[in-house]
């Protein structure tokens, strides 16, 4: 068996690679699961210079014939003292130790990138919330759980007068905000209040046992950003908070969905500055950028958000909106 980096360009390699990802989805789920898309896994693949970049690898016979495979995302000036991965083994190949000896040759790519801990993340669906084989798999290889999130989804279309309700409701305890939206580019004027956003959205959310740092963002980041979105095939929805008294943006939200394969929606980053939290911003910007899903005419049937469990006030928000628990997503951490 044979463990290498593969080739994101290289159309038989890549097509191998997520093969196997998609199966293992298939496996878990009964049908096509909720990850990523072929086009937004190589997008974010094969650009060395970007400020994050995955490296794909496979394991097998060849790289034309993988039995698993596995990803790490490495990032080039941020958050250095851990690296995140992903991990699949096709389902016809389980329980050989091909999930293991992938797992150790990420590992010890970890290592070489002189990352001392690895967080893999992985998938649970509906029917295994919490007793997913990753449980005994992960312990049994010195991982603990760093920290659980869970998915949730919301059916769409909404009742018709369901979200003017909710927007009636939330918009009174915000007078002092302005909500503004938009589609893929940010406008021009906003793109550096917008990347002062992101660089502080990683700290401000909660974590359990992974020490986040915020990140390295400017213009020119958002900017590629947006281009690496577009080039997923996906359009960008974006809604944003700005203070009346100070001008300031304090809150935005990213809804995206796929030009090509629309059905699901996924929600990306919503964050809401921490002191003016507590004015329904986190609802009212949803729902902004659900008018900009209606608007566009896209032929969506639901919307999926994933949360930590501690996040309690963005699930309450998700929960009032009509989101139900779908899955669950989990953080295995070992120091290496």
């Amino acid at each position: 068996m044979k463990f290498a980096r593969i080739d994101a360009n290289d159309d038989a390699q890549f097509e191998a690679w997520f093969g196997v990802l998609q199966r293992s989805e298939r496996n878990r789920e009964g049908a096509p699961g909720q990850g990523w898309h072929p086009d937004e896994w190589r997008a974010r693949s094969i650009d060395e210079t970007a400020p994050k970049v995955f490296r794909l690898y496979s394991y097998g016979p060849s790289l034309d014939h993988p039995v698993a495979v596995g990803a790490l995302e490495v990032t080039r000036d941020d958050n250095l003292a851990f690296i995140e991965g992903s991990l699949f083994v096709d389902p016809t190949e389980r329980r050989r130790g091909y999930g293991s000896a992938t797992l150790a040759e990420l590992e010890a790519c970890a290592r070489e990138l002189r990352r001392p801990t690895l967080v893999v993340f992985v998938i649970e669906g509906s029917g295994e919330i919490g007793v997913g084989p990753n449980r005994s798999f992960a312990a049994h290889h010195g991982y603990r759980v760093a920290e659980e999130n869970v998915r949730r989804d919301l059916a769409w279309p909404r009742p018709k007068g369901e979200l003017d309700r909710l927007w009636d409701e939330w918009v009174a305890c915000a007078s002092d905000y302005e909500i503004i939206w938009w589609t893929n580019a940010t406008p021009e004027e906003l793109v550096d209040a917008r990347a002062h956003l992101s660089a502080i959205m990683p700290a401000e959310t909660p974590h359990v046992d992974i020490d986040v740092e915020a990140e390295h963002w400017n213009a020119e980041r958002v900017r590629r950003h947006e281009a690496t979105t577009d080039q997923m095939g996906r359009d960008l929805l974006v809604s944003a908070a700005r203070h009346r008294a100070s001008g300031e943006l304090v809150a935005y939200s990213e809804l995206t969905v796929s030009r090509d394969q629309p059905q699901t929606a996924y929600q990306w980053d919503t964050l809401v500055v921490r002191q003016h939290r507590g004015h329904r911003l986190g609802g009212l910007l949803k729902i902004a950028t659900m008018r900009l899903l209606e608007a566009g005419q896209y032929p969506t049937e639901k919307i999926t958000t994933i949360n930590s469990t501690l996040n309690t006030p963005m699930i309450a928000v998700n929960e009032a909106l009509g989101a139900r628990v779908a899955g669950a997503m989990v953080a295995w951490r070992k120091d290496l």
